[in-house]
């Protein structure tokens, strides 16, 4: 080993070390609003992408051509259930909207929303529902109803405190704050 080959090792074994220290100690900092009398709700989970399927008979002209040990029985395709976000608090429409997803083949939903909100004992109501899905003839319907989640509690935050809705192990929706003094 060269002179420039150990010192190129012990280089890159400084910066690891460094890196490591500073992922660390930027760990250990905990998350402050801007806003001194402002609170957050946060919202976080990730859930199995649910899907239609729709099947029919192939047609001749799809069948030609074809070997027929090889000929389908039937064509399916898979459509995305489509899926809303509504959360409530207080009685009133916080936010109301579709989940999107990353792409048309995306295997999972992913949420992840965070908003502003008074310190202060509130009403908070959590509804991640699918949209009703177009019928079709031969549609079947794969884990919408599933991971359909609804969550009423009520909470108390601070000052510059989070608010966490996240799902548990039950397939369920539940919300942590700040610990009760």
């Amino acid at each position: 080993m060269t002179a420039m080959e150990r010192a190129r090792r012990v280089t890159a074994g400084a910066l690891a070390i460094a890196a490591l220290g500073a992922m660390v100690v930027l760990s250990r900092v905990t998350w402050r609003s801007s806003d001194p009398d402002t609170a957050e709700l946060r919202l976080s989970w990730r859930v199995s992408a649910p899907s239609q399927r729709s099947c029919r008979p192939p047609t001749e002209d799809e069948l030609s051509g074809v070997l027929p040990h090889m000929r389908p029985t039937e064509i399916c395709a898979d459509t995305a259930i489509p899926f809303r976000l509504a959360i409530r608090l207080n009685g009133e429409t916080l936010h109301s909207a579709p989940v999107e997803r990353s792409g048309p083949r995306a295997r999972t939903i992913t949420v992840h929303e965070s908003f502003a909100l008074a310190p202060g004992d509130h009403a908070l109501e959590v509804d991640f529902l699918p949209e009703p899905p177009p019928e079709g003839e031969g549609a079947v319907v794969d884990g919408g109803a599933e991971i359909a989640m609804t969550l009423s509690t009520r909470v108390t935050v601070g000052p510059r405190q989070v608010i966490l809705v996240g799902r548990d192990e039950s397939g369920g929706l539940f919300a942590v704050g700040p610990p009760r003094s």
